[in-house]
């Protein structure tokens, strides 16, 4: 079960570190301090308790300005929450300044769970060494902890950065963030470089637009108990001990999101292909297929049938996200009701990515090989398009029918946009098809289009049949779509 996600930042603004780049690195915290963050961190702690179950909280997150895990406290309460069993994961940034067998100890000893606790370390230069970092790095995962580990892609440090790439355990993403302080864009070949290096940087540098709309699925905590819709939002007008389980989100007043706990938070179809439920922890899902629909998911709008001017083309960090799907091994596939050709129509900057995908709505199966495409039709009867053809004057519609080899595999009867299909309208339809027909197609409703296709032909069949053809098992899919409650519900209930 996937829930929603909290982060918290409380009081503390120093750390054990002296970075030359980093402001809290030049504050020595007081005893008065320290003791602040820590009644802050438990009471944020006994609340969360008493109402995540409520709030639909399953995933905790500390994102503090410096460093928390070097004071035992936030261990306890780590420790504390993963122990509940309707929390999910627990976790923290961190720069793995602490001797890594005492920390597991500890989180052991006050209960915790390390298969549910997930660290996000990021290596400074300045402090530590490869040497020094890979080995704690490979100490947590020695107890189960999971662990991603990352740095500034600094291009002064790029020779450093591709040394710590190689030294850390195949099973540790190594991620890169961009360089806020660069002063210029990168180069290309600065691009390529880090790329190389992480193929979800494209990502960094690509910018996101903001949209609050996406970002139910997380929140926001400080220390001083106000909530935010994300670490740059504005403040929201509740506290966590009156959090509703929905609520809706507040206005944006951000033109990007500027960062990664900012854009890697949101109810992105993209995010959970990478990184899976809980992205904001930066473990990647690594799916060797991902299928995704085109209107809707790909595209903001226009399904089969729409205006030319509703259907938007792919947006630039969509695209950013297949690019990084792609480079990181990930063969990608559509999963749509639209018909190869307009599918490519709409597709076409990003077709290059796609090695085919089920198309018509599960009618059309298509892989395509370096130098063959494989294909499968579930076809219809003629008959059924003659039935059609008997009844368009009284439901007043146009039929489009897409054929192969002179057969037809699906049949789409088009009303105008201002006229779209009622429920007992396109029921009436169906039952107007003599009863031999009626058990051989199935028909669903997409806005002004009543679909027909033959009755085996689904998108959640055509996933599978191309797993079969791949020699991909169930569990290395991943698939999204918009419609979760109609022709998009099986693959996104399976495999999203």
């Amino acid at each position: 079960m996937r829930g929603r996600m909290i982060l918290y930042r409380g009081s503390l603004k120093s750390c054990n570190y002296h970075c030359s780049y980093c402001p809290f690195s030049k504050h020595a915290a007081t005893e008065r301090e320290l003791a602040r963050d820590r009644e802050q961190w438990f009471s944020f702690v006994q609340t969360l308790n008493v109402r995540a179950q409520a709030a639909g909280i399953r995933a905790l997150m500390v994102v503090p300005y410096g460093e928390a895990l070097v004071h035992p406290w936030y261990w306890e309460g780590l420790a504390g929450l993963s122990a509940q069993p309707w929390m999910d994961v627990v976790g923290a940034q961190t720069n793995l300044s602490f001797s890594a067998g005492e920390a597991a100890a500890a989180f052991a000893a006050a209960g915790g769970v390390p298969e549910k606790l997930r660290l996000w370390a990021t290596f400074h230069p300045e402090m530590t060494t490869i040497l020094r970092f890979t080995k704690a790095v490979k100490a947590l995962l020695d107890v189960g902890v999971t662990v991603c580990a990352g740095a500034v892609a600094a291009p002064s440090r790029l020779s450093l950065l591709r040394e710590l790439a190689h030294s850390l355990p195949e099973e540790v993403y190594f991620w890169l963030n961009r360089m806020d302080g660069l002063g210029r864009p990168y180069t290309e070949e600065e691009k390529r470089a880090f790329q190389e290096i992480d193929p979800y940087f494209i990502r960094e540098v690509t910018k996101t637009a903001a949209d609050a709309a996406r970002c139910a699925g997380r929140i926001f905590a400080e220390g001083d108990g106000r909530l935010r819709a994300c670490n740059i939002g504005p403040a929201l007008n509740f506290r966590l001990e009156s959090m509703p389980k929905e609520q809706k989100p507040p206005l944006c007043r951000r033109t990007y999101c500027s960062c990664y706990l900012a854009y890697g938070g949101r109810e992105d179809f993209l995010n959970r292909a990478l990184f899976g439920p809980y992205p904001l922890f930066r473990i990647p899902r690594r799916p060797k297929a991902a299928f995704f629909d085109i209107a809707g998911t790909l595209t903001e709008g226009g399904g089969a049938g729409g205006r030319k001017k509703d259907r938007k083309c792919v947006p630039a960090e969509t695209v950013a996200g297949l690019k990084a799907l792609s480079a990181g091994k990930t063969a990608l596939f559509f999963a749509t009701t639209l018909p190869y050709d307009e599918a490519l129509s709409r597709c076409r900057d990003i077709w290059y990515l796609f090695r085919g995908g089920v198309f018509a709505g599960g009618a059309h199966i298509v892989l395509k090989g370096q130098e063959e495409k494989r294909e499968y039709f579930f076809f219809l009867k003629e008959s059924c398009v003659l039935e059609c053809r008997r009844n368009r004057e009284r439901f007043r519609y146009r039929i489009l029918t897409e054929r192969s080899g002179g057969r037809p595999y699906k049949i789409t009867l088009l009303r105008p946009s201002k006229a779209p299909w009622q429920s007992g309208e396109a029921e009436t339809v169906f039952q107007a098809l003599p009863a031999g027909e009626r058990e051989r197609v199935r028909c669903f409703v997409e806005g002004n289009c009543l679909q027909i296709v033959a009755a085996g032909a689904d998108k959640a069949n055509g996933v599978r049949m191309i797993c079969q053809w791949t020699g991909l098992s169930a569990d290395e899919v991943f698939a999204a779509g918009d419609s979760a409650d109609g022709e998009d519900k099986e693959i996104v209930r399976r495999w999203g």
